[in-house]
């Protein structure tokens, strides 16, 4: 008997068939969707198989009707260019199922084989499988299946083991990346696990929601450190994505080992502390432990967490709970609904102008609109952000069919813009060219840690022993009606917070109960009115950092995440501030800085703007409402020179610059910067005075970040000299802090 297995995915020729991975936990696999111009049917996928005996083959495919009873995406199998039997994907099941195609004829050597789509409405197929033993029928179950699959494949199934890693970040996504960041540049081996074929989780390119945070509402109040070097990176080269902006960050870290298309399955967890996690393939489906002392669960959903059994919540707080104000007076299980993108900051669809009216007729099975939506149309190309499902649709098990649902919603959308919208007009040259499949989440499981942020905290600006940065987005609270919130609106609430910005403590990034896992995404420690505000990019980047670095700590005392709060908070905020990140109130008073002695002066300094140059020894990394750096003075131009002099003769290694990157800029995430960054250094040399004369020990040359570390062998010195040669624009120097290690 001669058995094949084909899996979708490894299809040679994809034709319109697209990709799809983001439901493996779910369904099992990944699988080709038929997915390029909405209505009409995608070209065919193709790829060739090889049988050895001559004779009748039957052939199977692994499918789903995916919105029972229309069956949108249908299909059939071409073998060498003639269609087998039957049309696929509309039988009345609504899982995952085992369709027959057919019976063919086959001599032995190679033939083609072809999936033809038939109605460009997302056709799907998982797999297939060719028999020329006819009383084999594949199981639906997936432990069955799988083992066909091994079997006819000739591979194993046993699971193989990755390695040990000092740290593993499993989520690769805003919040994971400045983890695993962070922790290499503290000199750890970090595994960065994503579930996707890239990096960037939504801030990816099929993700495409851009990096806001505190900065985008309060004037002044962009984050620091890593993620404030994303969007540098972002802005600076102009064809770069954030995605490729984050890529760019990662593969300079040779301390980081990533791993794509690998999704969390399991964790072994004994006594509270997991000890490895198990992954999956989102393509071969070949399993792999991988352990480390600490783990971060960065995957938004929580599944390191749910799997090593963290305590954890989901949905909305009665008000009881915390008193919040705005909470609702029982409780439930209610998320906020995500949206479907593509890359473009595409949502739902794309559309183009074709110059001269175009009909469109819904489909049945897409969803009907009211005529009064109570929504105004912004994007003529695309949709807003508030086109979503109601939030008792369970895109964390059902993500599938929530996604689906989002389709169904996007094409009702575009046909209530073309024929029932008062202002119709202006959508009548539009047709649909593109259908968003990615769903990008807003909310789902939070991990319990050892303090719950909340509502009450933010609106009381409660103080925090253990802040490790801010929190300022407003308290943005979809509607749970989605789309069909009527004359409510589309939010739920929707205020912003005060200023300056609410603390986020160190003990909402870490499980109550499981000893060894951090927690760096929109599954931390959050109410889900908490969650309006910290579920966006920069903020959870900054819960990234400071996650990496207390894993640093956490190596180098030999203790678990909870200890860095009970013994070493001030040392965490200490490294946190070094390496650039802001926490308000808390000042850099690093022992080991000698810059923090040194008699600091310059060859000019702004008189009027007071920016004198021992600011930059005065713990504060950036300026608030008085000015903290030294600015040089324009009417003289550059090069200008700031010297700072030590008490003693001192052997030194490394010197520290953090320039100025306009952090008062008004800007959102997509939206271009409004002005050109004026005082950014750009170009310097960094001198030591050696016997009596100034040796140069390191330059910056083309720089566009804030943080600049000059190393060098152990020198012998008392004084620094830092020239600025260039900047970003006008010819001004501008420094925020130096430190000397």
């Amino acid at each position: 008997m001669e058995n094949i297995w084909i899996d979708a995915v490894e299809f040679n020729e994809k034709g319109g068939w697209k990709k799809e991975s983001q439901f493996v936990r779910e369904m099992g696999s990944s699988y080709l969707v038929a997915n390029d111009v909405p209505g009409t049917p995608a070209s065919d996928a193709e790829t060739e198989f090889t049988v050895t005996e001559e004779g009748w083959y039957r052939i199977f495919a692994r499918t789903k009707n995916w919105k029972y009873p229309e069956a949108p995406g249908q299909f059939t199998v071409k073998v060498d260019g003639e269609e087998t039997a039957h049309t696929l994907g509309k039988m009345p099941v609504l899982y995952w199922y085992w369709d027959l195609a057919g019976d063919v004829y086959l001599k032995s050597g190679k033939h083609k084989i072809a999936l033809s789509d038939k109605t460009g409405w997302l056709s799907r197929c998982a797999a297939i499988i060719i028999t020329n033993d006819f009383d084999y029928t594949p199981s639906p179950e997936e432990k069955r299946w799988q083992k066909d699959r091994a079997e006819m494949k000739g591979i194993s199934l046993k699971t193989k083991d990755y390695g040990s890693f000092d740290f593993a970040v499993v989520g690769a996504g805003p919040g994971g990346i400045p983890a695993a960041i962070s922790a290499a540049r503290h000199g750890l081996s970090v595994a960065l696990i994503s579930g996707r074929p890239t990096i960037g989780g939504n801030a990816s390119d099929e993700g495409s929601i851009g990096l806001d945070g505190a900065g985008s509402h309060i004037k002044g109040y962009h984050e620091t450190g890593i993620a404030n070097e994303i969007k540098r990176v972002y802005e600076e080269f102009p064809d770069f994505t954030y995605q490729t902006a984050l890529e760019y960050l990662v593969e300079k870290e040779k301390n980081i080992t990533v791993f794509l298309n690998e999704i969390c399955i399991d964790a072994d967890c004994e006594n509270g502390i997991i000890e490895n996690i198990t992954l999956v393939n989102a393509e071969t489906l070949e399993r792999h432990t991988l352990s480390a002392p600490y783990f971060c669960d960065s995957t938004g959903d929580g599944w390191v967490g749910y799997f090593a059994g963290a305590k954890y919540r989901v949905g909305r707080e009665a008000k009881h709970e915390y008193g919040e104000k705005f909470a609702h007076d029982a409780p439930d299980l209610l998320t906020m609904s995500g949206c479907n993108c593509a890359p473009g900051v595409i949502r739902n669809f794309a559309a183009e102008d074709t110059g001269s009216p175009v009909e469109f007729v819904a489909p049945d099975w897409a969803i009907k609109f009211p005529k009064e939506l109570h929504r105004t149309p912004k994007y003529k190309h695309t949709t807003e952000w508030w086109l979503e499902n109601s939030n008792d649709y369970d895109d964390l098990w059902d993500s599938e069919f929530t996604r689906d649902a989002m389709v169904r919603l996007g094409i009702g959308y575009f046909d209530w813009r073309k024929n029932l919208y008062a202002e119709k007009e202006i959508f009548a040259n539009y047709r649909l060219t593109e259908l968003a499949l990615h769903l990008s989440k807003r909310e789902n499981r939070r991990i319990i840690g050892d303090y719950v942020l909340s509502q009450k905290d933010y609106t009381e600006q409660t103080e925090f022993p253990d802040a490790i940065g801010y929190h300022g987005w407003g308290i943005d609270i979809h509607h749970v009606k989605g789309i069909f919130s009527g004359a409510e609106g589309e939010f739920d609430r929707d205020k912003g917070v005060g200023v300056p910005p609410s603390p986020i403590p160190y003990r909402c990034l870490y499980s109550v109960n499981i000893r060894n896992l951090f927690t760096a995404s929109r599954c931390s420690s959050f109410t889900h009115m908490a969650l309006g505000s910290t579920r966006v990019e920069s903020t959870l980047a900054l819960c990234g950092q400071a996650v990496g670095a207390a894993a640093y700590l956490c190596k180098k005392y030999e203790v678990l995440p909870r200890d860095i709060y009970l013994s070493h908070i001030k040392e965490l905020q200490q490294t946190l501030i070094c390496d650039d990140q802001t926490i308000l109130g808390v000042k850099g008073e690093d022992g080991a800085d000698k810059a923090k002695c040194a008699t600091v002066t310059a060859t000019s300094f702004d008189k009027e703007e007071k920016a004198y140059p021992e600011n930059v020894i005065n713990g504060e990394i950036r300026s608030f409402e008085k000015n903290n750096a030294w600015i040089s003075d324009k009417a003289k131009g550059l090069p200008q020179s700031i010297t700072l002099e030590m008490p003693k003769v001192e052997e030194i290694s490394e010197i520290h610059i953090t320039a100025d990157t306009d952090l008062t800029l008004p800007r959102h995430s997509y939206w271009p910067v409004e002005v050109p960054f004026l005082h950014t250094l750009k170009d310097a040399d960094v001198e030591i005075l050696k016997d009596g004369k100034w040796k140069k020990v390191g330059e910056i040359r083309g720089n566009f970040i804030r943080k600049n570390k000059i190393t060098f062998t152990p020198e012998v010195t008392k004084a620094v000299r830092i020239t600025v040669l260039s900047s970003s624009g006008e010819d001004v120097a501008k420094i925020n802090e130096i430190r000397i290690y």
